[in-house]
């Protein structure tokens, strides 16, 4: 080749690449149907046009023209594959952006990337658009300067970034989504964008109260909620086949709610899945003076807030806790009154449980670390004894009380009147990935439990 053949090929080649460079995007439902999706399906994956449904034209304009964005969302809605839709748009037809795409662990959140450098090979302008000069499995960049980094939900994850697009994938299952909004938030400050994706968790977690804040308005994110009918396929009878193949009815529930109430009230992992409000929770359980001795079931703690939306402390608070009991000569334990407090000195709090119109307790059981609580108890002339040793055999013990005998008798009444005790067990759960019992809104059962351990002799 010589020279001038060469400089023409040099100046074809720079031609081409300012022509790229100055990608003119269609709007993004047109860019959508000039690629590839793939759609799960009972034996396998299934390639199809990306042809946009009726209920995610919504999501992706909300994408587009807002800042904040939560999405709770019933499963397989292609809500993931809207957000890398979104990505790949905003990475061909501007220079140097910075899409930060975090899931659970980096596996799920390197499947983001994946599919986002699906939708470009399959794209029918995947030749005129800004080609891609660097890629693996955790990272995708741009000749333009844009690039797609993946990372998995750590504590810290994002924090040495500005980014113009955060997207959170199943924030609800993240272990530290709490401590992960708070690194990842800052990131986006400067006018850049964030997209929280999940599925519901549980009630009163973190990202119930979170998503909460945003239909009150209170945390400037854009609440928008997609039930399980919004995929087209779905036909009126489509979830009623499911309960019926389904273990646990409760699982149809979460996984394909019709309302955010239904989503959240249906927690996964439950550690007291024999709780049931319906039986569990009744007037009847009120105090009866002279119907049996009363306990106090304890529980210490000091750190945390009340979060005013939902009406439940947040998931990271530590409440102290006093549970007001009555065991019934039938053997029954009716819990009739509750006491969760924070940034209460304990002196304080124990005070004005003394002060409470009801008989003083025959006994306090108490978590056997507060010693320093055990104290002021003792200084009140109320009589402790220490919670279980054993985790693990108390939560047994406990549900034993909790669950129905085989004539359908609960050994365990709770008043209407112990809202966070009643919001406790429908959210104090385990991480369905390592088994671990997540920290979190145990306070109440965790006094319950050391009381009934106490009382387990006496069934």
């Amino acid at each position: 080749m010589n020279y001038s053949t060469s400089f023409r090929a040099a100046a074809l080649l720079e031609l081409r690449k300012r022509q790229r460079l100055k990608y003119n995007a269609p709007d993004i439902i047109e860019f959508a149907g000039r690629t590839l999706i793939e759609t799960p399906q009972d034996q396998g994956r299934e390639v199809r046009p990306f042809v946009l449904w009726d209920s995610q034209r919504p999501v992706i304009e909300s994408m587009l023209e807002d800042r904040l964005l939560v999405v709770l969302k019933a499963r397989q809605l292609g809500i993931s594959w809207l957000a890398c839709l979104y990505a790949l748009y905003e990475c061909v037809r501007r220079p140097s952006q910075t899409i930060l795409a975090l899931s659970q662990g980096q596996t799920e959140a390197n499947e983001l990337v994946r599919r986002v450098g699906f939708l470009y090979r399959e794209h029918r302008d995947s030749e005129i658009m800004p080609k891609i000069v660097g890629r693996n499995m955790s990272s995708m960049t741009f000749e333009n300067g844009s690039r797609i980094k993946s990372l998995p939900a750590t504590k810290k994850a994002g924090r040495s970034f500005t980014a113009s697009t955060v997207i959170l994938d199943e924030y609800g299952f993240m272990t530290y989504n709490r401590e992960l909004y708070a690194a990842a938030k800052p990131t986006i400050d400067n006018g850049g964008k964030m997209f929280i994706i999940s599925s519901a968790d549980g009630n009163g977690s973190h990202y119930h109260q979170f998503w909460q804040n945003s239909q009150a308005g209170t945390n400037g994110f854009t609440p928008i909620f997609l039930p399980w009918n919004a995929h087209p396929d779905r036909h009126e009878s489509w979830r009623d086949e499911r309960i019926k193949e389904a273990h646990e009815e409760s699982d149809v529930y979460r996984e394909y709610p019709s309302t955010p109430t239904e989503a959240f009230t249906h927690a996964s992992g439950l550690i007291y899945k024999v709780w049931d409000e319906s039986e569990n929770v009744t007037e009847q359980a009120d105090y009866i003076p002279g119907g049996g001795p009363v306990y106090w079931a304890v529980d210490d703690g000091y750190s945390g807030r009340l979060d005013n939306v939902t009406g439940y402390f947040t998931a990271d608070s530590h409440p102290r806790v006093f549970l007001f009991c009555q065991l019934r000569a039938d053997g029954r334990l009716c819990v009739f009154q509750e006491s969760y407090e924070v940034q209460m000195l304990s002196d304080i709090h124990v005070e004005e449980m003394i002060k409470m119109p009801y008989e003083l307790p025959e006994v306090a059981v108490v978590d056997k670390s507060a010693a320093e609580l055990k104290g002021q108890l003792n200084n009140q002339g109320v009589f402790t004894r220490n919670g279980a040793n054993s985790v693990e055999e108390s939560i047994k013990e406990l549900r034993g009380w909790i669950a129905p005998d085989k004539n359908g008798w609960r050994r365990i009444w709770v008043h209407p009147r112990c809202h966070h005790l009643i919001g406790d067990f429908s959210q104090y759960r385990q991480d369905q990935n390592t088994g671990r019992i997540i920290k979190q809104f145990d306070h109440g059962p965790d006094a319950l439990r050391y009381l009934a351990w106490s009382l387990r002799g006496m069934k």
